[in-house]
């Protein structure tokens, strides 16, 4: 709640702005309690949340898959307190000069207020690299939805954190994120 009260957060999330959160496919302890935590400190600032699956291609690459794995981790309007909004359709950002590839977003969050890409920061279990599980790859792969999944797994593992890494760098230029939230966790 403190980081919501800091000028540089509180200053831009503002009432009436639509806030879009993320939400990934991979089960994180309390994500929950966390995302709705979320939700509630960007309601405090008058702002209207909705959170979106934010997951490549996963759920069979369908909105109502990638809606039915955020209800299999409890994650739900009802819980949640605010709309969930799925869909596969994005829109082009930019341009990844380096590896000639156009940056697409989903639609939805792409057209909010502000982004709050939620994520946890591990180590990924197929590849090595500045980039790896966590913010730079839910705000590529994430909400690049299949698109984004095909783009980064394009060249094979090996160049799969500088391909996530390039991408998302367009994001953050081309896409109102206002804050990433990096969760971290142990074994236990």
């Amino acid at each position: 709640a403190k980081n919501f009260e800091r000028p540089e957060i509180k200053n831009t999330i503002k009432p009436g702005q639509r806030i879009c959160i993320t939400s990934g496919s991979r089960g994180v302890s309390n994500i929950v309690v966390i995302t709705k935590a979320v939700v509630d400190n960007v309601k405090a600032l008058g702002a209207e949340p909705f959170i979106i699956p934010a997951m490549g291609s996963h759920g069979g690459a369908t909105a109502e898959g990638q809606k039915g794995i955020l209800t299999g981790y409890g994650i739900t309007e009802e819980t949640m307190g605010c709309p969930i909004i799925s869909s596969m359709e994005t829109v082009k950002i930019g341009h990844a000069e380096e590896i000639d590839v156009d940056v697409q977003i989903d639609k939805n969050a792409y057209e909010a207020d502000g982004i709050i890409a939620l994520n946890r920061v591990k180590a990924h279990t197929s590849f090595q690299g500045p980039y790896e599980s966590g913010l730079m790859k839910i705000l590529t792969i994430g909400i690049g939805k299949q698109y984004g999944a095909h783009i980064c797994h394009a060249n094979g593992d090996d160049s799969m954190s500088h391909r996530i890494g390039l991408n998302a760098t367009e994001v953050i230029k081309h896409a109102n994120v206002i804050m990433g939230v990096a969760l971290l966790e142990n074994s236990f």
